[in-house]
């Protein structure tokens, strides 16, 4: 009976506690929402202090303490506070995007991922948003290793979108798996025939794997002191096997050249049609 009575009031003092600082809070919100900022840091770091409030509670004490450390300029302490409300799991939306603001005028990439981390944990309704910004970030920062999963989470969502499988072939191209690079590629090419983008590295991985064949095969072949009738044909045998494998790559190199030309896709149509003997074609990207 006397611990039934024990726990009562351990939780009959722990409502009070909630509601003492929701109280607290409320009054210090008053003077933040007139932007009486420096009054309202006051209240609010003293709320925290009292060692009343759950975690919770705290969370947004925290949050607009970071508020109004950043309208009284102080960008660093706002940051910590900013932090530490979503440490504690804060749900307050602003904070995220004030901070991640923050972060972004600063250009800090381990900034940004932590704010985005954090939302997906503490804002279940704000999880998709937060990975595609996530795609984004890594993508920009060249988090190869990190885009790859994220990738692959937004692609079960959106299946029909180009863009995730793009950023898939990139991650896998930067990390030396061209294979795979291809396979996405295509994939966004499927889905948007025009995508420059995908059309110009898949385009640009076929031909340079082709023209270093070919090259590779005149060099042989021009090594040989006293090269027979065979080795000529085994050379020119190989040369028309890369010259296809070149044409592969011409209907994409020409999709991204007429969307976005450049000198490096300049060249490889000019090396092209040159290899393939179509020199009237290649004089118009010399």
């Amino acid at each position: 009976m006397k611990g039934i009575f024990t726990s009562l009031l351990v939780l009959f003092s722990l409502i009070l506690y909630a509601q003492d600082f929701d109280t607290e809070l409320n009054k210090a919100n008053s003077k933040f929402f007139e932007k009486k900022y420096k009054e309202a840091l006051h209240d609010y770091q003293k709320l925290v202090e009292s060692g009343i409030g759950d975690r919770m509670q705290k969370s947004w004490a925290y949050g607009y303490i970071g508020v109004c450390q950043q309208e009284l300029g102080n960008i660093e302490e706002a940051k910590t506070n900013y932090r530490k409300a979503m440490e504690m799991g804060t749900p307050g939306p602003s904070f995220y995007s004030k901070c991640l603001a923050i972060y972004k005028s600063e250009k800090n990439i381990e900034g940004q991922e932590f704010v985005l981390l954090a939302k997906k944990v503490n804002m279940p309704h704000e999880y998709r948003k937060a990975v595609k910004s996530l795609s984004y970030l890594y993508m920009n920062s060249k988090q190869f290793e990190k885009l790859l999963p994220v990738c692959e989470e937004l692609i079960a969502w959106y299946p029909t979108n180009h863009k995730y499988h793009y950023f898939k072939a990139v991650a896998h191209q930067k990390l030396k798996d061209l294979e795979s690079a291809k396979t996405e590629y295509r994939k966004a090419i499927e889905l948007k025939p025009s995508d420059a983008s995908s059309n110009m590295n898949l385009g640009m991985i076929l031909f340079l794997k082709a023209n270093a064949g070919y090259d590779k095969a005149v060099k042989s072949y021009e090594s040989l002191a006293k090269p027979s009738d065979d080795d000529y044909q085994k050379c020119k045998q190989k040369l028309a096997v890369y010259r296809k494998k070149m044409r592969e790559a011409e209907p994409m190199l020409l999709i991204a050249y007429k969307a976005k030309p450049n000198k490096n896709l300049k060249n490889a149509l000019y090396n092209l049609y040159k290899k393939c003997n179509d020199f009237e074609t290649a004089k118009q990207y010399q």
